[in-house]
């Protein structure tokens, strides 16, 4: 057995990976075997291993130490996860050595706590009785559970380990997954973990994190049920009024989509396999999934049902690989009653453009829109070396002043968690703490969201205009602003991080997101390949 030992008690345990003993190697080699035939890594140094009690010299030692070194240092997170769900990793023994070996790194990375991250929360998955898994998962029965990884450990208070205590009451308040992503829950989750910093190995922060991810993974998975029968509800209450077909634009689909369609997407969704760790790509699906029940409701004209919070729905059996995985709940998640219209701001002067953002994945789930003929989008752009002009401050503050008087016309509507706003005959989408930043909040944080919101509003009317009338040149000019605008964002989400503002972070880091989507999305129409309408 590997003894553990972890930043806290390395100085009474100062072992390192490289002092494995024959018998170690001997339990550990057999899954990292397995590991490199599934990655498609070289061969291992022995096809079977020999009945000897160590090693016949030093060399050969340092060869295969050296060898698990390498496979670690080639396998990350995802592959590990693809690989939890093959026979050759599903045994308790060989589970909890991979485990151990991780935290015996005397010095961990990032992408090894992304592993510990995901092994320790697998470990309990596995070992745990079914009749937990269904019940209320307390710290002790973690810490029961890992006790052979990490000895006997009790609870104890960790001000790194407070976030996720919160994150969790705030999730199990939530209806909808609309509401767990609404109030940043997930972007949380992440940032507490960062945040812990060294203390993310200390073995009462590992049984908080290994208890975190696994209630907050089943929360999701209830949320998520919740949210794929509220969908096959409002399609038959649809179909009972006879309508044929619904405008399911806010998910991607056509202005026109035929309930037939619709019932088949819903009844063949499969939770995708999460293909890249920390990938924001892999969560469109359920982004597309969200917004097609916003879609159905809104063509029900009733505001969503409150449903009972995830806290009171009965616990399914889940896999914990299954769902991709900080705290307050958000004080800007819902307007408050009494909206006072805040001062409008004076914009500053758009910053000159930046280098191009790096290329995203299109959003899942768009269709090819059909506003622009074939011939039509191959027209020619007009050439790289073609000077347009930059959009204006005043070009910026008049649409922000368009926008601020529409949400002041209009106070959003309680229990929804989307506004749309029109811009120029185009919809944009406002989450609740970005229709705060106009009508209720103000400082910087909401001079941020406002200037995001902007950038993305001018990208959304950019791109209906190139797709009906072939207009390069407003597209052009709306790019350029974004990219401008972008690194700015960027730095400022940093520097909200170092200033431990997580919410505020989470809330920018959302809108960001979403105004790099449109970006790659006005890219490739600049490219001439038609895209599709998608959440603006």
């Amino acid at each position: 057995m590997i003894t553990v030992s972890t930043d806290r008690n390395r100085d009474r345990n100062p072992r390192a990976v490289s002092s494995h003993t024959w018998g170690e190697f001997r339990d550990v080699y057999p899954i990292y075997a397995a590991l490199a035939r599934h990655c498609g890594l070289p061969n291992g140094p022995y096809f079977a291993l020999p009945n000897t009690e160590s090693w016949p010299d030093k060399k050969t030692r340092e060869r295969d130490l050296l060898w698990l070194d390498q496979v670690d240092h080639q396998v990350q997170a995802v592959h590990i996860r693809h690989f939890l769900a093959t026979p050759a990793a599903a045994r308790e023994e060989g589970l909890r050595i991979f485990v151990q070996r991780h935290l015996l790194k005397p010095n961990k990375e990032i992408s090894d706590r992304d592993k510990i991250d995901l092994l320790i929360v697998q470990d309990f998955f596995l070992c745990a009785p079914q009749d937990l898994i269904a019940s209320q998962v307390e710290f002790a029965d973690v810490a029961t559970i890992l006790e052979p990884v990490l000895g006997e450990v009790e609870e104890t208070s960790l001000e790194c380990c407070e976030p996720f205590h919160r994150i969790l009451e705030s999730a199990q308040q939530c209806h909808s997954l609309r509401d767990l992503v609404e109030q940043g829950l997930m972007e949380q989750g992440r940032l507490a973990k960062e945040s812990a910093g060294g203390m993310f190995y200390d073995p009462v922060a590992l049984v908080s994190i290994s208890r975190f991810n696994f209630m907050f993974r089943r929360t999701f998975i209830q949320l998520l049920h919740a949210d794929l029968r509220a969908i096959g509800s409002a399609l038959m209450e649809l179909e009972g009024r006879g309508l044929k077909s619904i405008d399911c634009r806010r998910a991607g689909l056509s202005a026109a989509e035929p309930i037939p369609k619709l019932r088949h997407f819903h009844q063949h969704w499969k939770a995708p396999f999460q293909t890249d760790y920390n990938q924001d790509s892999q969560f469109r699906p359920y982004e597309q999934l969200m917004c097609l029940r916003e879609d159905l409701e809104e063509a029900l004209g009733v505001a969503p049902a409150p449903a009972a919070p995830a806290s009171s729905i009965k616990p399914a059996s889940i896999g914990v690989g299954k769902v991709a995985n900080k705290a307050n709940p958000l004080e800007k998640s819902k307007p408050p009653a009494n909206l006072t219209p805040s001062a409008r701001p004076i914009v500053p002067t758009v910053p000159a453009p930046s280098p191009k953002p790096p290329d995203l994945v299109a959003p899942a789930g768009k269709h090819v829109a059909k506003t622009a003929s074939v011939s039509a989008s191959k027209e020619t752009a007009p050439a790289p070396e073609q000077k347009i002009p930059s959009v204006g401050a005043a070009d910026v503050e008049n649409l922000e002043e368009k926008i601020w008087e529409q949400l002041i016309a209009t106070p959003p509507v309680r229990g929804r968690s989307m506004t749309t706003v029109t811009v120029q005959e185009t919809r944009v989408l406002l989450s609740a703490w970005e229709v705060a930043a106009f009508i209720s909040a103000s400082g910087q944080d909401s001079d941020d969201l406002r200037r995001v919101i902007v950038a993305r509003a001018m990208l959304s009317v950019a791109i209906e205009r190139r797709k009906r009338i072939l207009d390069f040149k407003i597209l052009q000019q709306a790019v350029a602003h974004a990219r401008g605008e972008i690194p700015r964002f960027q730095e400022r989400i940093d520097q909200l991080k170092r200033a431990k503002k997580t919410d505020s972070a989470v809330n920018l880091g959302i809108s960001v997101k979403r105004l790099l989507a449109l970006v790659d999305e006005a890219e490739q129409l600049q490219k001439g390949t038609p895209t599709q309408e998608g959440k603006r």
